[in-house]
């Protein structure tokens, strides 16, 4: 007994000495003080989406995807050794067919000049956790940007670096181009369902790949058009919108409300490249033949009101479905939501659309 108490004792006084040497070695910065990049609007949540004035004038579940922090990312440059990270979010969230990294995680991106490459992934542990996303770096400056949360609402977040480290929590190099933004107004696969961490949802990646920021308004199951959204969107700074919202409508949806919802937006955004993207070629189609009756109803449909507005207006786009996957079936979770994979060749497609669109 007297062993086991010793041998308990030890560990309790290592575990202390450890937390104390943490404490010591480690400083924090709360994340609000951090350039923000990724936010279309003042927001009364600050890691939200949506503007305060839509609660009540939207449905309910559309102003609750709009407290989920998708798309949104921290900037900082420091000379540490080691990167550690506190965060806290609003709901604890799960969910059957996508990892806890990619719904509540935080991920890490570094550059240093040679463009963003991954660093690490902070795993959470429940509704508030603490990571070292990495360490035993050279001591040298370095640019770090941290995506937060796609299907839970950040809440806190701290960026722990070397107690005699420097920090720049607004870099004026942000790396990402403010002149030109793009916004992707979309579904579930927009917002990031099922990316197995925060970065690799596609408008991330597109952002990494353009050197652009990117705003994302994907909303599960909710991105159906609404015009109160695009009354919003109309107010946003942005240059090109991708309109990627079909796996969420209907060909009746299309019908009713696609025309009034760019004419909004257009209204105010005169000049605005608006792209409407077709839906992708869904693995479970080849058999699904109800399905796929459906979806090519819808395409036909948007590729008929692109025809129209084309003849009037020079600056929107289309893009087609049937290359956004691929050729093969490997890139979904489910049929429809994409893995790591669907998402990188989405990426990849929309990204070599824009290059030709914003020559133009």
């Amino acid at each position: 007994m007297k062993r086991l108490f010793s041998f308990l004792t030890m560990c309790l006084i290592t575990a202390g000495s450890l937390f104390s040497q943490n404490n010591m070695t480690t400083k924090f910065f709360d994340g609000k003080d951090l350039a923000i990049l990724g936010k279309a609007f003042d927001t009364p949540h600050l890691y939200g989406r949506l503007p305060a004035h839509l609660e009540g004038k939207i449905r309910e579940q559309l102003w609750y995807l709009g407290r989920n922090s998708a798309g949104i990312a921290l900037r900082f440059s420091s000379n540490t050794t080691a990167v550690t990270l506190k965060w806290s979010v609003l709901n604890n969230f799960s969910m059957n067919h996508m990892p806890a990294t990619g719904i509540k995680g935080l991920d890490l991106y570094v550059n240093e000049g040679d463009g963003w490459n991954y660093a690490g992934t902070a795993k959470p542990v429940g509704k508030s956790s603490e990571a070292v996303v990495i360490k035993n770096m050279e001591r040298r400056v370095r640019e770090y940007l941290i995506y937060l949360p796609l299907y839970d609402g950040a809440e806190k977040i701290e960026v722990g670096v070397d107690n005699d480290s420097d920090f720049n929590p607004k870099p004026e190099n942000l790396m990402f181009s403010r002149e030109k933004r793009v916004i992707f107004y979309g579904t579930s696969i927009t917002q990031g369902g099922c990316a197995s961490r925060p970065g690799m949802a596609y408008p991330s990646i597109f952002s990494r790949l353009s050197g652009v920021e990117t705003i994302n308004l994907g909303f599960s199951g909710n991105g159906r058009l609404d015009l109160e959204i695009a009354k919003e969107i109309s107010r946003a700074d942005f240059d090109v919108l991708f309109m990627d919202c079909l796996p969420n409508c209907t060909a009746q949806i299309v019908r009713d409300s696609a025309e009034l919802f760019i004419k909004t937006i257009r209204e105010q955004k005169p000049t605005a490249k608006i792209v409407l993207v077709e839906n992708p070629k869904f693995p479970y189609l080849v058999l699904d033949k109800k399905t796929f009756s459906e979806l090519d109803e819808e395409n036909r449909e948007w590729k008929a009101l692109y025809l129209k507005l084309k003849k009037s207006d020079k600056h929107i786009y289309y893009i087609p479905g049937d290359k956004i996957l691929g050729d093969d079936s490997e890139t979904t979770v489910d049929g429809v939501h994409y893995t790591d994979l669907g998402f990188m060749r989405a990426a990849n497609e929309l990204y070599k659309h824009y290059k030709k669109i914003v020559k133009n």
